[in-house]
């Protein structure tokens, strides 16, 4: 049985991979902020010594953009000291390290998808705590595959599905940025993607190295938003019926974005034979299990009531 060590479980990739990885037949041992403090390389490498995994998924982020501005040091921490820790630990123990990072570690300023061998260039915080946590995996960890993705979505966590779906349905007008472009990336899309790799390099294929991978489809901002907004309309009524574009020049945010972070995915395709699935079909299941969700909780809400008397 193929045993993985996750870290970051609890967050939006780290709880779909140890999910599926389960359904798979795999043996996993996951760990959160509340179990496994990543400044601690003590403990991370007493962790990695005592379960002996076969590969280590390192999930965890701070990936709150515009909160990294004005926590800089919590940003670093994590993502620059806690990955580092990680791939001193698994170097230590000859353990192979698949790190997840971010396509914010570019400026997008040419417009043009971007691939594996571009120069970094971030233009906030949370992309230069993650682009120093790339190199120091590098440097530290020969066993290693780095898999940028971007602009990731679930059911779970602060994301921007989630976030918009609260504002479609008790505003009037929903504005989102019309100037930005990338990939929506479904995260139990991204789940299928490392757990894909690590079993081909369970084969015996060393094909280490940074590697991109994103949905299907370019859109903004604004036509993400769209797509949130028509999949909810089959679900429910909803307060806003359309979507209105705005600038980033006019977007109120601590952080500045990128212009353009489409990744180019032709690596990831001509090594592993992993293509991308398209976003689109991933958003529909998010919406739909919130849906479902929502139904189970009102029913047991009326159970509880009637069991009070009420």
């Amino acid at each position: 049985m193929l045993k993985i060590l996750v870290t970051g479980a609890n967050g939006q990739v780290g709880a779909a991979v140890c999910q599926r990885a389960l359904k798979m037949g795999m043996s996993v041992v996951w760990f959160d902020a509340k179990n496994l403090d990543l400044s601690d390389l003590a403990a991370i490498k007493t962790v990695v010594g005592k379960h002996k995994p076969k590969f280590v998924i390192n999930c965890v982020s701070y990936s709150v953009v515009d909160l990294a501005e004005a926590n800089p040091e919590e940003a670093y921490r994590i993502n620059q000291e806690g990955a580092a820790n990680i791939a001193q630990a698994c170097a230590d123990h000859a353990v192979p390290l698949l790190h997840l990072s971010t396509d914010y570690v570019f400026d997008g300023s040419e417009h043009l998808p971007i691939n594996e061998q571009a120069q970094v260039a971030p233009v906030n915080i949370f992309g230069h705590s993650k682009a120093a946590g790339e190199d120091l995996v590098r440097a530290i960890c020969p066993q290693h595959v780095i898999l940028r993705v971007g602009w990731i979505f679930s059911s779970r966590g602060n994301n921007f599905v989630l976030r918009t779906l609260k504002q479609i349905r008790s505003q009037d007008e929903v504005m989102a940025v019309d100037d930005q472009f990338g990939c929506p990336t479904d995260a139990v899309d991204v789940a299928r993607v490392l757990l894909a790799m690590i079993q081909q390099i369970s084969c015996g294929i060393e094909v280490w190295g940074t590697y991109h991978y994103s949905g299907a489809e370019v859109v903004t901002w604004k036509g993400f938003a769209e797509a949130i907004l028509a999949s909810v309309k089959f679900q429910a009524d909803t307060q806003a019926k359309a979507i209105v574009p705005v600038g980033s020049d006019e977007w109120q945010a601590a952080a500045p974005r990128p212009a353009f972070t489409v990744l180019d995915c032709k690596k990831i395709l001509g090594t592993f034979g992993i293509r991308q699935r398209p976003w689109r079909s991933g958003l529909v299941k998010v919406i739909n299990s919130l849906a479902y969700q929502a139904e189970l909780n009102a029913i047991n809400g009326d159970a509880t009531n009637k069991d009070k008397g009420a």
